[in-house]
């Protein structure tokens, strides 16, 4: 009987979680952090490549 009970409200999250999935990022604020996770992982990328770059034009230059 328990399982029945935890199986029954493990469905109700479920549906509660993908019905009101908008509302609960807007009330969490999670949006704004994940475009600030993404902007830094973008500047990391930008300059590992100019940190790349750079090393190639020493080696360049050092021959």
């Amino acid at each position: 009987m328990l399982k029945y009970i935890m199986l029954a409200l493990v469905g109700i999250g479920i549906y509660i979680g993908v019905t009101y999935k908008d509302q609960i990022e807007d009330a969490v604020n999670s949006r704004p952090m994940e475009e600030v996770q993404d902007m830094i992982e973008s500047a990391s990328d930008q300059v590992s490549d100019k940190a790349s770059e750079l090393t190639e034009q020493l080696e360049e230059l050092s021959k």
